[in-house]
């Protein structure tokens, strides 16, 4: 009976051992699987997302993370691995879910490592909130690791043999073929898997286990170009106005075709081939106007066209409707937060890296940017930001990006900033203007600040100050703190233009006048503090999609444009990118726009903003990447040749803009 009874046992062990075995080895799968799943619910990914190519991609990546786990001889040790890649997996899908809850878009790896340490400095109270508030959604994400740790007895993470391995690596590749495969199913999904590729559409068609892996090859390989059609791109046309006079080109003598013929260098060849093909843009009227004159840019934090009004805002309101008129003006929200949108307003290029784009230009001969083409011409070039030094590391990419100095917080402002969250504006304003009054010829660059959030009465002093001023308006409590966070910027423009009218140079000063990006910090979020959209109920209408969101104020006065009969009228679709080569333009600058994106606002040629989504909008509509449909305007049409056309368009001058920051383009263009 007692052998018998030994027997018995030997084979219902064994079996134990290999449920276990098996079991642990499609634990982490299991896991990748699991956060693709909840990711994709959390977030609402939309009708283009690939369910199947997420969930094979996770397994696949699962499989593969098995490898170095089943490497160890002890139990131990293999458990620790497992822990270790399952907490790392947790805390990833987790962070990039409160991120796409902040911000609406999701960010890359780099993106989020680098602004981690700056977040935490400067808004430690409110990711700690957030934890505390968003603790169940975090458990939610950690309950692989939970099970792994409370199902300890379950698991053998022992050593495998070779065989298994290489069984499990076999796996992994198959599962992964499939997934990539998968991607080409589908053709409208397909580029946003190549030369297509944003890391952020990515996640909303593939998953986030796809789009981490396509973001790091690209980073090694670089997005792929799209294959040449036997049709030429079409260029962009002129608008049907009549024939304007012909003052010229704005254009350098550079011939790019012969540029590209002596380059050894092939993909920078073929950027000069891509240059080459542009149409210069028209002299016009308008050319040379401010010649000479003073230049002020303000990129200010959060601004939107609806926070200003004759009764709250008189100055900016003056300023607004003293300038040029634009009509259709839009600041895409570049996926990077403020820095994304600096770095369009001060280069005139696309950030298709998102935040990177602004890092990844530290030492480069950014020579698009005004400053290079104002500094040789005797002008005073300052940068101010009343926010720290190192944020966004700002004191290392202002430097390249036309400026003699670059003031902050930390490099020569803390002597006249008081210590206060958000800080003023109206301090900046008041302890900066005599670094450069009476220095004639200036450019000055100012980043606002206080219209940060959160927006509230408690603890945002900028929102408080003027609390008193909002009081009577029809609006939320949200809403009007917002509006009261935007008076400080009012106070500071107040100020600014007092000094110049009292130094006598109204007249001989340009100010421009920006948002960095729509005011996301009142759509629906846990780390924002809303329980509601207050986006849209600032617009006045729901905010769903790219267009609708990120219509905006831009602002270029002078006291001789307000002292006009009629106003100049800007009716086209424009946008950030616009603005450098309009204001080139304008000061009768030597440049070629050839080497812009963007375009001349008072030249004729027809209208174009671009998302780094592929979205873009013209006169006759707006096309929306993310779902492939075509909105006309009212009374417009366009064939699918126009719209085919406008999407070879934008590819091109978004690869163009890659090429760009990726590889100094510049410097092979302004040889010494």
């Amino acid at each position: 009976m007692i052998n018998s009874s030994i027997g018995e046992e030997k084979p219902q062990k064994s079996e134990n051992n290999g449920i276990r075995r098996a079991l642990s080895l499609l634990f982490l799968p299991a896991v990748f699987v699991y956060l693709e799943w909840t990711l994709q619910r959390d977030c609402a990914m939309g009708e283009g997302y690939h369910m199947g190519t997420a969930l094979l991609a996770g397994f696949a990546f699962g499989l593969l993370c098995d490898i170095p786990v089943f490497a160890f001889r002890r139990k131990g040790a293999g458990f620790a691995a497992a822990l270790i890649l399952a907490e790392a997996g947790c805390l990833y899908f987790v962070v990039q879910f409160f991120v796409n809850n902040s911000y609406q878009t999701f960010m890359d790896p780099v993106t989020i490592f680098q602004g981690a340490g700056g977040v935490m400095e400067e808004f430690g109270q409110d990711v700690a909130r957030l934890i505390r508030e968003g603790a169940g959604i975090i458990v939610r994400y950690h309950i692989p690791v939970i099970a792994l740790i409370v199902l300890y007895p379950l698991w053998d993470f022992t050593r495998r043999d070779r065989w298994t391995v290489a069984y499990v690596a076999l796996a992994a590749v198959i599962a992964q073929s499939l997934a990539a495969g998968s991607t080409q199913m589908d053709s409208f999904a397909a580029p946003k898997y190549t030369y297509e590729y944003v890391f952020n559409d990515g996640i909303r068609n593939f998953g986030l286990v796809t789009s981490t892996q396509r973001d790091f090859v690209y980073s090694v390989t670089g997005i792929p170009d799209r294959p040449k059609k036997t049709a030429g791109i079409v260029s962009r046309g002129s608008s049907s106005n009549g024939a304007p006079a012909f003052h010229g080109l704005n254009k350098l003598d550079i011939d790019f075709a012969a540029l590209a013929a002596s380059e050894s260098n092939a993909a920078i060849s073929a950027v000069h081939s891509y240059v080459a093909e542009q149409k210069a843009t028209v002299k016009n009227e308008y050319t040379g106007m401010f010649e000479g004159k003073n230049l002020i840019v303000l990129c200010c934090e959060t601004l939107s066209a609806e926070a200003v009004s004759e009764e709250l805002t008189p100055t900016l309101y003056r300023l607004k409707t003293g300038g040029i008129q634009f009509e259709d003006y839009y600041h895409p929200f570049w996926g990077g937060s403020t820095t994304s949108g600096e770095f369009a307003v001060l280069t005139g290029l696309v950030p298709v890296n998102n935040a990177q784009s602004m890092q990844q230009i530290i030492g480069h001969q950014n020579s698009s940017c005004i400053g290079y083409y104002l500094m040789p011409k005797g002008y005073l070039s300052l940068a101010y930001h009343n926010g720290d030094y190192d944020y966004y590391n700002r004191y290392k990419t202002h430097p390249w990006l036309g400026f003699e100095r670059f003031i902050s917080n930390g490099t020569g402002m803390e002597g006249y900033l008081t210590d206060m969250w958000p800080p003023s504006d109206t301090e900046m304003m008041l302890g900066s203007i005599d670094d450069w009054i009476g220095e004639e010829p200036f450019y000055i660059y100012y980043m606002t600040y206080s219209g940060h959030s959160i927006y509230n009465f408690t603890y945002h002093e900028q929102a408080i100050k003027h609390k008193a001023e909002v009081q009577n308006l029809d609006a939320s409590t949200k809403i009007k703190a917002y509006i009261a966070s935007q008076l400080e910027l009012e106070e500071a423009v107040t100020i600014l233009m007092d000094r110049l009218t009292e130094a006598d140079l109204l007249d001989d000063t340009v100010i421009v006048i920006t948002a960095d990006h729509y005011p996301y910090p009142l759509q629906n979020s846990m780390i924002w503090a809303n329980d509601r959209d207050y986006v849209s109920e600032l617009y006045g209408y729901p905010a769903s999609n790219e267009m609708l969101r990120d219509h905006e104020i831009l602002i270029v006065w002078n006291g001789e444009l307000e002292k006009r009969d009629e106003p100049i009228v800007v009716s086209q679709p424009c946008s950030s990118i616009d603005i450098i080569p309009t204001v080139l333009n304008l000061f009768g600058a030597d440049y070629d726009s050839r080497l812009y994106p963007g375009r001349d606002l008072l030249s004729t040629d027809e209208g174009l903003v671009m998302w780094n989504s592929y979205s873009w909008k013209t006169e006759k509509g707006f096309y929306d990447a993310t779902t492939g449909r075509f909105t006309p305007e009212e009374g417009e049409t366009a064939d699918s040749d126009y719209i085919d056309s406008v999407k070879e368009i934008v590819r091109g001058k978004l690869n163009y803009c890659r090429n760009v920051i990726e590889k100094d383009y510049f410097k092979y263009v302004f040889t010494e």
